[in-house]
């Protein structure tokens, strides 16, 4: 089973749109930045019409409040200050 929330990346366990948190995870990225999540992409995987083979989105669109940086990360990356 999965408990912790970087774990669970499928799309209704995304965090909410406005929700403050960190990047953790990622060589790439200072934890200490927040971030906040301000949009989801549309799709990020084939989407095929018979059968479903991919959920749709995994990822969300952050902005570093330090910087205004724009960057897009997998939704599993993405931990929220929030408890």
């Amino acid at each position: 089973m999965l408990y912790s929330k970087r774990q669970n990346f499928h799309r209704s366990k995304l965090p909410k749109l406005g929700e403050m948190g960190h990047i953790v995870g990622l060589s790439t990225v200072n934890a200490k930045r927040r971030c906040m999540v301000i949009a989801y992409p549309l799709c990020d995987g084939a989407i095929y019409h018979r059968r479903l083979l991919s959920y749709g989105i995994h990822t969300v669109w952050v902005r570093f409040l330090d910087t205004s940086e724009i960057v897009r990360f997998s939704g599993i990356w993405f931990q929220s200050d929030t408890p």
